[in-house]
């Protein structure tokens, strides 16, 4: 039945991924034709148990997001092919996201007051989304559009698991970016609970994400069935060794992880974040967690002129991180940095909420294009 979903543990499909294609020969198939989307998402658990979770914007053409503030009521309707309306909902909790432009219906990346987060990133040449009838339009949304039903209608993620199958994603054309956005997603609550969501064969399949990280293609069983390459990657620093007279040392810090892929590929992105995730001192809270993925989230920045796009796509410009957030999922706040403005901004949900006086609000998210650049703050007259 169109619609339906499947929950599958990443530790259990590590056996039963598609068989192995060269990572050369994946990335062909993936790129050909389409513009290179490289967002990279992650979570960490303080050791009181708080939530921080995080990711970056990479589009290959700026989506001029803003910050939006839903509340409880706000009401939606889904997009659907043949422009006709699609599911309406309301929201039964208040949530606030980042948008694609001035649609505030398309959340990006969002976090709502029960401490649920889902964000929405790349999927090119994998995501499969059911042909549009009459009886799937009723229950019709965007393929960014999924993650604002989420927001507006779950609290945990085991709730939702539970109501997946309430909603169909549809390929609507976006105008904006002038494709069909193909998708997966990234659903975290603020008990650690993490899952992703991915379109294959016209159906939601749901994954549980233990590691918490979450690249573009392939699908996310693949990535889990890759990390079986990296076994013998290790933080420790090397030790010396002797081959007949001559000893061998180490030329300094940094000897720990050498092999570790470094480039920006997807398979490479999610490895990397996986490590560095797995070997990362525990904050205390989550103010430390915080900052401390924001740190993470630093290591894959994509600097432009680093990536080009394919060969005839419609965009010259090199792809590069135009924006990052962070969500506190304790103190339900979110944290976010820009391309033109790296200094850290904050809104807290809570109050935003309880001021919007029952109509939605928006903040535009700062700078984002490649020719932005943020002033420094002078701090000469703090000098002592």
């Amino acid at each position: 039945m169109l619609g339906d979903h499947v929950v599958l543990s990443g530790e259990r499909n590590m056996h039963q991924a598609r068989p192995f294609l060269s990572i050369g020969l994946i990335l062909l198939c993936v790129l050909v034709g389409r513009t290179a989307y490289s967002c990279t998402g992650t979570a960490l658990v303080a050791h009181d148990g708080s939530v921080a979770v995080g990711r970056t914007l990479e589009f290959g053409m700026p989506l001029d997001s803003h910050l939006v503030v839903h509340p409880r009521g706000s009401a939606f309707v889904g997009q659907t092919p043949s422009g006709e309306p699609g599911l309406a909902f309301s929201a039964e909790y208040g949530f606030a996201g980042i948008t694609v432009s001035d649609e505030w219906s398309l959340i990006v990346d969002g976090t709502n007051e029960k401490g649920l987060n889902a964000a929405v990133f790349y999927f090119p040449g994998y995501a499969q989304f059911p042909p549009a009838t009459p009886a799937n339009r009723k229950r019709g949304v965007s393929p960014i559009q999924l993650s604002t039903w989420i927001l507006a209608n779950c609290a945990t993620v085991a709730e939702v698991k539970q109501k997946i199958d309430e909603v169909a994603v549809l390929g609507v054309y976006l105008k904006y970016m002038q494709t069909i956005p193909e998708m997966h997603y990234k659903i975290q609550d603020a008990s650690g609970a993490c899952i992703t969501i991915e379109p294959i064969d016209g159906a939601l399949k749901v994954y549980d994400n233990p590691l918490r990280v979450v690249t573009n293609s392939p699908g996310f069983p693949w990535h889990i069935t890759h990390l079986s390459s990296f076994l013998n990657l290790s933080p420790v620093y090397p030790r010396s060794r002797t081959i007949g007279k001559d000893t061998f040392a180490p030329f300094g810090l940094g000897g720990g992880l050498v092999g570790m892929p470094g480039d920006f590929t997807p398979p490479s992105r999610f490895v990397r974040m996986a490590i560095f995730t797995q070997n990362y001192p525990q904050p205390p809270d989550s103010a430390h967690a915080v900052g401390s993925t924001f740190h993470l989230l630093n290591n894959f920045d994509i600097p432009r002129g680093s990536n080009m796009p394919p060969p005839k796509t419609a965009e010259a410009e090199s792809d590069y991180t135009s924006w990052t957030s962070v969500s506190d999922l304790a103190k339900l706040q979110i944290h976010w940095k820009t391309f033109g403005d790296p200094r850290h901004k904050m809104i807290d949900l809570k109050k935003a909420l309880a001021d919007t006086s029952g109509n939605s609000k928006q903040l535009f998210l700062g700078p984002q294009k490649p020719e932005a650049s943020g002033a420094s703050l002078n701090v000469t007259s703090h000098l002592k």
